[in-house]
């Protein structure tokens, strides 16, 4: 007999942000190899769900009734949005409700939320067995990088470390580590210094794709994210300026910061070098990476990173920042793809540049090498608490 497990994530929308795509990406998994998965998750991650599968929805994916709250219906899932880390807190509420009340026994209770480790209390100690993550950490931007966060960012960052390091998600991380929940930590080392805790690298591609990589007949420098201040475009444009090669910039996403981006890049004469690409999905953006020398990745602030580790995973080097969440990635691949980038201000930018400059000189074809798969990771962790129960 199949195996039940509920699955509750706030972001699952299978298209639309790194954190939707790893949540899908986990549920997908989970319904391939077999198990009845039961996702509890917003309606509008629902019907994106129900569309993406059109008329071949799977026959042991089944969606257990849900009543939006008022709040949750003001505060929806999107990862692009800095309200997520209240409506993290409302989806807390809803799934102690939900529990509460449920009289269905599962073999396994799933909660996919990695942005917020510190909203699990919807589920620690109100069900059992429990399985948390992929958790992410709580990093913020390191010393000489707060100054390129405009106001708002900034002010953002400030609210963020205030609720981070609150009593509300100090008392959260404490109930995670004392219950018996299983954790999956997530390309970070010793988030919550448990050594019992399973860590994976963040990897959802293929085997060898990195066997696919093409010489460009012009060097080629991508750079991907969302146009927001914690993906850093003004430093790899300020380093990019500086280099006096023949290169193309390629750039994929979209977001509120756009119209600075291009301000930029007319500022710093990069105008001919650069093709702004627009948001483009998995596939096309893996097809431009095997066709590239590297990744510019100087993220302000990120976890662990999914565009830099599907970059890896591709084979395609990565340039990125000291003290990272996308330097913690790179530690999980072969060293040969990926150079750290030291110090601040113009000490950051000129090693950001002699990096670059490597990977334009040399274009690399090697094994990536990551120290484990997520598929493999996460289906043994699940098998192996469903068989211990």
């Amino acid at each position: 007999m199949n195996k039940n497990i509920f699955v509750t994530a706030f972001q699952a929308m299978p298209n639309k942000g790194s954190e939707n795509y790893v949540g899908f990406y986990i549920v997908n998994t989970l319904i391939n190899k077999g198990y009845n998965v039961y996702l509890y998750t917003p309606l509008v991650n629902q019907v994106e769900i129900r569309n993406y599968f059109q008329d071949n929805l799977p026959k042991n994916l089944f969606f257990p009734k849900i009543n939006d709250s008022i709040m949750l219906k003001i505060f929806k899932p999107d990862p692009l949005r800095y309200s997520q880390y209240i409506s993290n807190i409302f989806w807390e509420l809803n799934i102690k409700t939900y529990l509460k009340y449920n009289d269905f026994e599962y073999d396994l209770y799933y909660h996919i939320n990695p942005s917020s480790w510190w909203a699990y209390n919807g589920m620690v100690n109100n069900a059992h067995p429990v399985l948390l993550g992929p958790v992410m950490g709580y990093r913020f931007p390191r010393k000489g990088l707060w100054g390129y966060l405009k106001f708002k960012s900034f002010i953002f960052e400030i609210i963020r470390l205030l609720i981070l390091k609150s009593p509300y998600a100090l008392f959260n991380r404490r109930k995670i580590i004392k219950s018996s929940s299983n954790v999956l930590i997530d390309g970070e080392k010793n988030i919550f210094n448990i050594d019992k805790y399973t860590n994976i690298s963040h990897t959802l591609s293929g085997i060898d794709t990195h066997k696919n990589r093409v010489k460009p007949e012009i060097p080629k420098v991508i750079l991907s994210g969302r146009f927001v201040d914690i993906k850093g475009y003004p430093i790899a444009l300020k380093c990019l300026k500086r280099i006096e090669k023949d290169f193309i910039i390629e750039i994929y996403g979209s977001g509120p910061q756009e119209q600075n981006i291009k301000k930029l890049i007319k500022k710093y004469n990069l105008e001919d070098k650069t093709i702004f690409k627009g948001y483009v999905d998995s596939r096309e953006l893996a097809t431009a990476m095997s066709s590239s020398n590297v990744f510019v990745a100087p993220y302000i602030r990120e976890n662990a990173s999914l565009m830099v580790s599907e970059a890896l995973y591709a084979g395609l080097p990565v340039v990125t920042i000291s003290d990272t969440g996308p330097s913690s990635v790179c530690s999980f691949f072969n060293s040969n793809l990926s150079k750290i980038s030291e110090g601040t201000g113009e000490k950051l930018i000129e090693h950001l540049k002699k990096n670059v400059e490597y990977y334009l000189d040399n274009f690399i074809i090697e094994n990536p090498k990551p120290t484990s798969n997520f598929d493999e990771d996460i289906v043994r962790e699940v098998e192996k608490i469903i068989n211990t129960f």
